[in-house]
């Protein structure tokens, strides 16, 4: 095993030997022992100095060393100017059939000089396999060609806020209500995805000088899928080994050097979103449930005298009785008096109509007719007034009775009662 020293600043004259007193006083006068690279290639015996010693490098004695030295017949090689400052120089711990073949001398001068204990020194052929350290960045660009949403589901919806914005009666019993939502929304979705990879920058770093066209670069399919994983194409973070690990992800090369890749990708993902909403109410029931006078006005008076009255109140009883008798039927001018004449005649058609007296103040609602007979609800409700309209149901104990000659006019949407 070799240093670190490039070829082209090794001398060409080297020294071999198998003595290990010589050995070992060129190890110490460079501080070095002798060690046993673990998993290593070959014999696996070099020298490292104490404080360069590695995880995969184990100290042995120099007993041991000899040992192993003579049992796997080796030669030591190494310079013949023996630097003995930062550095430890060339040297090569090789077999002894490769140091022949790379050796100036003839073998059985080499061989037997070494088997006298004898420092050699000879000019070898350089056949030395440097070992090097590639270390290759490749910098992928990932693209997403195509995406499909193949499945989306509201799983979950939380209201987190409602604000009226405004209102608008359209109708007598409708109103609009414009409100303003947020909601959280929780949404389970399948996504696939075709990705197009290719190399767009190689970076080689080694430890030794040579042409960049030596090292051959291919990169793996594993690289390009791990790569995909890593970056910002998916919208979910996933861990990549296990993902390789079951073989979610489908990758194979296309023309060129390009690498197609496909894989679906199922996420929960958590959406807020403001809305605008149009709500449309239908009264169903009104009650009335409190009522205040806030204002009153005065729009014209006057005093007059209690001689004037009286006759203004003579005056409109007389006139009555005219009315009376210009409009009574053929049965009162047959003999009948006019207490049993009925200026208007009631039915079922009037239920449901608002009652009011002459000076057009709402009194109640015709609740229900039996014959010439109508019963009164006083300021009803919308429910009682449907249910009038649909002949629902008696009249009720607060249902007061008014008859026939008691009402001055039926018309399509009132019942006008008398004052008196």
């Amino acid at each position: 095993m070799a240093d670190d020293t490039p070829p082209s600043e090794t001398p060409a004259q080297r020294r071999l030997t198998t003595d290990p007193e010589r050995i070992r006083e060129w190890a110490e006068a460079r501080d070095a022992v002798p060690i046993r690279v673990r998993d290593g290639e070959g014999h696996g015996h070099s020298f490292a100095r104490r404080d360069e010693m590695g995880e995969h490098h184990e100290e042995v004695t120099w007993d041991e060393f000899a040992e192993r030295f003579e049992d796997d017949d080796l030669v030591f090689v190494y310079h013949e100017e023996e630097p003995t400052g930062e550095g430890m120089g060339f040297f090569e711990i090789v077999e002894r059939d490769r140091a022949f073949e790379r050796a100036d001398l003839g073998r059985d001068e080499l061989e037997d000089s070494l088997r006298r204990g004898e420092t050699v020194t000879t000019e070898i052929v350089e056949t030395q396999v440097v070992e090097t350290e590639v270390v290759e960045r490749d910098t992928i660009e990932s693209e997403v060609i195509d995406t499909e949403l193949v499945e989306r589901e509201v799983v979950d919806s939380e209201r987190l806020s409602r604000d009226i914005v405004d209102t608008e009666f359209v109708a007598d019993d409708t109103i609009e209500v414009a409100v303003d939502e947020t909601r959280l929304d929780t949404i389970e979705e399948i996504e696939r995805y075709i990705v197009e990879s290719r190399i767009v920058d190689i970076d080689i770093e080694q430890d030794q000088e040579m042409e960049r066209d030596v090292v051959e670069t291919d990169i793996e399919l594993e690289s390009v899928q791990r790569s995909i994983l890593e970056s910002d194409v998916l919208r979910s973070s996933v861990t990549a080994d296990d993902v390789l690990e079951r073989e979610a992800i489908q990758s194979q090369r296309t023309e060129g050097d390009a690498v197609r890749s496909e894989l679906i990708e199922r996420r929960t993902v958590e959406e807020e979103l403001d809305e605008r909403r149009r709500l449309v109410y239908v009264f169903e029931e009104s009650e009335l449930l409190e009522s205040e006078i806030v204002g009153s006005e005065v729009l014209d008076g006057e005093i007059i005298d209690i001689e004037e009255y009286d006759r203004m109140e003579a005056g409109e009883m007389e006139a009555g009785a005219v009315g009376d008798e210009s409009t009574a039927s053929p049965e009162s001018e047959a003999g009948m008096g006019p207490a049993d004449a009925s200026p208007v005649e009631l039915s079922h058609h009037d239920q449901g109509k608002d009652v009011v007296d002459e000076s057009g103040q709402q009194i109640g609602m015709v609740a229900e007719v039996e014959g010439q007979t109508a019963y009164i609800d006083p300021e009803p409700g919308l429910t009682d007034r449907l249910k009038a309209r649909l002949d629902w149901g008696g009249h009720g104990d607060e249902d007061y009775p008014v008859e026939a000659p008691q009402i001055l006019e039926i018309t399509d949407d009132e019942v006008v009662i008398r004052s008196e």
